[in-house]
């Protein structure tokens, strides 16, 4: 009978080795006994396995130990390890894969040299050790390291890239507990995109090392609570209207909005056209059919327009009080609005 593990991942991808009474082979098999344990590592040696797919690791592993034999790849994807994994100061010749890797325990990296790819994809890690500096001294010299919607990825402080090892850190997140820990992951990501000129990555680095750091505006760290206050609104403006300078999309819809949201205040405070006279609704005798509706707004949208963008062609002015209040808060919006998008695109074109 052969063993019953399958892929989660790829449910074609099946273990052909002998099965005990368990249904399981002894390198899938949980809650291995004393003998089984040290018979996984004697097979795992004399097989010179580097094809760990599925393993579960019940013993402390130190890869020193286990892995002392020349292989061309090593791939622990869906492995399981149930106590403290070291791999420090171990010399990984070529590719290594941790792909859907489950560590309930601790685990190290630390002095070990790393001369091809490494991967951690959809690898999750014990919330325990998540700021513990495990790549302390580690050295990147593949020409990739890749880290995708990794759960609880410990800080990656201390260790050392080639000026030609490329850093993706993509889709992995932080609880507020850790934030200090995205926001270093992060900034230790943009840096070495800096380095290799990765500018494709660089803005999504900056924003998320930024949207951790915001988390540390404390009142405690400015001279009072008005400058406090002072940083605390303009990173919030920064964050939510242009996302740190790399979202400058949202400054478009928020144009759009503010446009819009005008033309339909003014359709009851009113506005003067040259061609139709005064343009305002009466919510308590309202006797326009919708075509003049639809009408009416189109020419207040005209009229919002010319207004946030500063042009004002003089074919429509605001009537009343209340309509130029609102125009002298629309311009100062456009003119803003405007500052800040021209600051935002220069900044991206010189990036």
């Amino acid at each position: 009978m052969n063993c019953k593990w399958v892929s989660n991942e790829d449910r074609n991808l099946k273990c052909c080795r002998g099965a005990d009474s368990s249904g399981y082979c002894i390198f899938h098999k949980k809650n291995k006994n004393k003998r089984q344990r040290a018979l996984f590592k004697a097979y795992i040696n004399k097989g010179k396995i580097s094809n760990f797919t599925g393993f579960c690791f019940e013993d402390k592993f130190d890869i020193n130990k286990l892995v002392n034999f020349d292989y061309e790849k090593l791939i622990f994807c869906e492995a399981v390890f149930k106590e403290e994994a070291n791999f420090s100061s171990f010399r990984f010749e070529s590719t290594v894969d941790f792909t859907n890797v489950r560590f309930e325990s601790g685990v190290k990296f630390n002095q070990s040299t790393f001369l091809g790819n490494c991967i951690f994809n959809k690898t999750i890690f014990s919330s325990k050790y998540i700021n513990e500096e495990v790549f302390e001294k580690s050295y990147f010299n593949g020409q990739k390291l890749i880290v995708k919607r990794c759960v609880n990825f410990p800080r990656l402080d201390g260790i050392v890239f080639s000026p030609y090892t490329k850093f993706i850190l993509k889709d992995t997140y932080y609880n507020e507990k850790n934030y200090l820990c995205g926001k270093n992951n992060y900034k230790i990501a943009r840096i070495q995109a800096k380095t290799i000129e990765d500018n494709e990555n660089i803005g999504y680095y900056y924003y998320n090392e930024r949207n951790y750091a915001s988390n540390f505006l404390k009142v405690n760290k400015y001279k009072g609570y008005m400058d406090y206050l002072v940083n605390d609104f303009f990173d919030f403006l920064s964050k939510h209207f242009i996302g740190y300078g790399e979202k400058p999309i949202r400054l478009l819809l928020i144009s759009f909005l503010i446009i819009s949201l005008f033309a339909f205040i003014y359709l009851f405070t009113g506005i003067n056209s040259l061609y139709r006279g005064l343009i305002k609704i009466n919510l308590l005798n309202n006797t326009c059919s919708l075509y003049e509706l639809v009408t009416f707004y189109m020419e207040s949208w005209y009229f919002s327009m010319m207004t946030f963008s500063t042009v004002g062609y003089g074919d429509f002015i605001a009537f009343g009080l209340l309509s130029k209040i609102l125009v002298c808060i629309e311009v100062f919006l456009g003119i803003t609005i405007h500052a800040t998008w021209t600051s935002v695109l220069f900044s991206r074109m010189i990036k």
